[in-house]
């Protein structure tokens, strides 16, 4: 019994000295590392959109959605916003894809309407196109940018498939297939860079420091406009060379940045993001847009007077003035010329010397024969002269016929759109109606 008691006893002993031998002391809870929620802050620009009094321009955007886009509206929804509080309105090439797939359109088709959109358009948004555009889509878009001074801005952003280049490299600009990352300094992901190295231009005005979450690089045989930091690689080219993320086409009329993040809510109040998005829309809303005749009947912004060489082309007057109200363009016919509206300015041959001035500034002669400067002399009878003057901020549109049923049918052609067949030039047309 004795024996039994002893091995439990002396158990009990060589814990206790155990416990002894390894005690430190008890355990101290640290303190707790949480921060309090109201003191968690995001890194915010200090340029206050909400005190921003924008410049108002008159003018219309036109937004690619036509080449199976991969963006939503939402996403954008805030930087055309900003557009919209510039007077401009916004509208959308073609249709954004759909859950049932991209929406293929036939070639001649897209062109088509490509050519109808820019008529209308002061500048062209492109953001994510996932279909290639066509060389002819490319020779439109050029002439839109360097020969009628249209605004193109282009968007691409490497976690998303696009095949931008197709209409970039038209513009000596090139969107690398590379990510850009930067593992000393960034926000929550080695892929969300800083950018605060930036060249002087309307787009940079006023940023210290942008934050991009996908940006990939540029080349441009134009300006770079903001450069990244020394420790930032391409996983392409690593840091051998500069790495643009926003760059300007030779001319300045095209930006283009590689990277959409910046412009989607809560990322567009980061930092300086804000101020870049609005100098963006001010880029895109300053007017330099050149309209030529096959633009009709969109080179007038405001109301149109339409002024008629004779009582007897009443009949004229209110076909011209409901083809305007059709295209929501309001019309008033008038008496006399106002030389402080847009006008149109119908007549015959016989009245020609009423408008002998805007005739003659476009090279036009009209008497037995109509004489232009881009063609031979053509025999006036059964012929009709459409010409579009500008002067100052303001549109003439003038229409001859040698007769009135000549006047009907070049009316005829201006509202079916094939005026755009007898354009001799870029504001002449002449026309054969019998």
């Amino acid at each position: 019994m004795f024996k039994l008691l002893v091995f439990p006893a002396s158990a009990v002993i060589f814990f206790l000295g155990a416990v002894l031998f390894f005690y430190r002391g008890t355990y101290d809870t640290p303190p707790s590392g949480e921060i309090p929620a109201h003191q968690i802050q995001a890194p915010v620009s200090t340029f206050n959109t909400m005190g921003e009094v924008p410049p108002i321009q008159h003018g219309t955007l036109l937004v690619d959605a036509g080449h199976n886009n991969d963006y939503i509206q939402e996403e954008v929804a805030g930087f055309l916003s900003k557009i919209s509080q510039r007077g401009y309105s916004i509208d959308f090439l073609g249709k954004f894809m759909t859950f049932g797939g991209p929406v293929t359109l036939n070639e001649s088709v897209k062109v088509d309407l490509l050519k109808e959109g820019l008529r209308g358009a002061d500048s062209f948004l492109v953001l994510q196109p996932g279909e290639a555009y066509t060389k002819e889509e490319v020779r439109e878009i050029r002439r839109f940018v360097l020969e009628k001074g249209g605004k193109l801005l282009l968007v691409g952003d490497p976690s998303r498939t696009n095949k931008i280049n197709s209409l970039a490299q038209g513009f000596g600009i090139t969107f690398r297939p590379d990510y850009l990352y930067n593992q000393i300094e960034y926000d929550l992901n080695f892929q969300d860079i800083f950018i605060s190295d930036f060249r002087p231009d309307e787009v940079t005005l006023g940023l210290g420091r942008i934050s991009l979450y996908t940006s990939g690089s540029l080349q441009s045989s134009g300006t770079g406009l903001a450069i990244s930091s020394a420790n930032t690689q391409s996983t392409i080219v690593g840091n051998i060379e500069p790495l643009y993320v926003m760059v300007k086409s030779p001319d300045g009329s095209v930006v283009a940045i590689g990277d959409m993040t910046f412009m989607i809510p809560p990322q567009d109040a980061i930092f300086d993001n804000a101020r870049l998005i609005s100098n963006l829309a001010n880029f895109l809303t300053k007017n330099q847009r050149q309209f030529h005749l096959e633009d009709f009947p969109h080179f007038f912004s405001d109301d149109v007077d339409i002024v008629l060489s004779r009582s007897g082309l009443v009949d004229a007057g209110g076909r011209m003035k409901s083809l305007l109200s059709l295209l929501q363009i309001g019309a008033n016919i008038s008496a006399v010329e106002n030389l402080e509206r847009d006008s149109v300015y119908l007549g015959l041959y016989d009245d020609a010397v009423q408008v002998t001035q805007y005739l003659q500034l476009e090279g036009v002669q009209v008497g037995s024969t109509v004489l232009t400067s881009f063609a031979p002399e053509i025999e006036a009878e059964g012929t009709a002269v459409v010409i579009l003057h500008r002067s100052a901020g303001r549109q003439v549109l003038v229409v001859l016929g040698d007769t009135p049923e000549s006047l009907d049918q070049a009316l005829d052609q201006l509202s079916s759109g094939d005026f755009r067949d007898g354009l001799l030039g870029d504001f002449v047309g002449v026309y054969k109606t019998s």
